[in-house]
C-alpha cells in the first residue's frame, strides 16, 4: 500500500534529493546532509524574499495580542518588540496591518488603526480610550497608549522557520523544484564550477517564477474592468 501524506508541504529532504541529483552525486558522497543543508536554508530565504516580493500572501500570518493597563502609568504599553511584554510575535519580520478591539468587549469586531507614516517621532498625542495610530520604526511597533485594556490584531509579514532535518517540512507549496535547483547551484558554486552553477541559478529561476504564477493566478481570473477616461476618481470601501 502507498504511504498517504499527512500534508502537502514536501519534505527538506526533496529538495536535498534533487539537489545532489543535479550535481551528480545522488549517493551522497560528497553532498551530505549537513553540507547542503546551509545551502537549502539560503534558498529557503530567497524564495520567501521572492514570494514577499511579488505579493504572495503564503507568508501572511495574523495574531491577536493583548494589553493590559499598566498600573504605574495608567495606559496599555507604546510599543511592542522583541523585548516588550507582551512581545511581537517571534516570527515576525515587518507588520502590515493592525486592528483593535477593548479587551472586555467580545463582542464587538476589530476596528483597523491608521498607519503613522509621515516620519520622525509618533505624534504626541494624549493617550484615549483606544490606540488609534500606529507606526513601525526601528523594528518596533510605536503606539500612543489607551486608558482601557486593547485587543491588537497584528496582520504581518512571518519568517518560516530554518531547515534543520530532513524530514523537516518545507512550508511552501510545491517549492521542491526551486529550492533543489537553487540548492544545487549554490553547491556547484562552492565547488568552482561556475558554468553548471550559472545554468542551474536559471533553472531555480524559472521554477520560481512558475512558482509564483500558480500562486498569484487565481487573482487575475477575476473580473475587472478599465475605468472610463474623464471619470471622477472616488474612494472604493471594501
Amino acid at each position: 500500500m502507498p504511504v498517504v501524506p499527512t500534508t502537502a508541504y514536501a519534505q527538506a529532504e526533496d529538495a536535498l534529493a534533487l539537489a545532489r541529483a543535479l550535481v551528480n552525486d545522488a549517493a551522497a558522497s560528497v553532498f551530505t546532509d549537513a553540507l547542503l543543508m546551509p545551502l537549502l536554508n539560503s534558498a529557503y530565504r530567497g524564495l520567501q524574499r521572492e514570494l514577499a516580493e511579488n505579493g504572495v500572501s503564503v507568508l501572511a500570518e495574523q495574531q491577536d495580542i493583548s494589553l493590559a493597563v499598566n498600573g504605574s502609568t495608567g495606559v496599555t504599553n507604546t510599543e511592542l518588540s522583541d523585548v516588550s511584554s507582551p512581545q511581537l510575535p517571534t516570527d515576525c519580520l515587518m507588520p502590515h496591518m493592525l486592528w483593535e478591539r477593548a479587551t472586555a468587549n467580545t463582542a464587538d469586531v476589530f476596528v483597523p488603526m491608521e498607519k503613522f507614516t509621515s516620519g520622525g517621532s509618533m505624534l504626541n498625542l494624549q493617550p484615549s480610550s483606544y490606540l488609534r495610530l500606529w507606526e513601525w520604526r526601528e523594528d518596533k511597533i510605536n503606539l500612543v497608549g489607551a486608558s482601557q485594556a486593547i485587543t491588537v490584531r497584528v496582520r504581518y509579514e512571518k519568517i518560516l522557520p530554518q531547515l534543520t532535518l530532513g524530514t523537516d517540512p518545507v512550508q511552501i507549496r510545491s517549492a521542491s523544484d526551486p529550492l533543489g535547483y537553487a540548492t544545487a547551484a549554490l553547491a556547484a558554486r562552492s565547488r568552482g564550477a561556475r558554468a553548471l552553477a550559472a545554468d542551474l541559478l536559471g533553472a531555480a529561476q524559472l521554477a520560481t517564477e512558475k512558482l509564483i504564477q500558480r500562486y498569484i493566478r487565481p487573482e487575475q481570473i477575476k473580473g475587472r474592468r478599465r475605468k472610463p477616461y474623464g471619470r471622477r476618481r472616488g474612494v472604493v470601501y471594501l
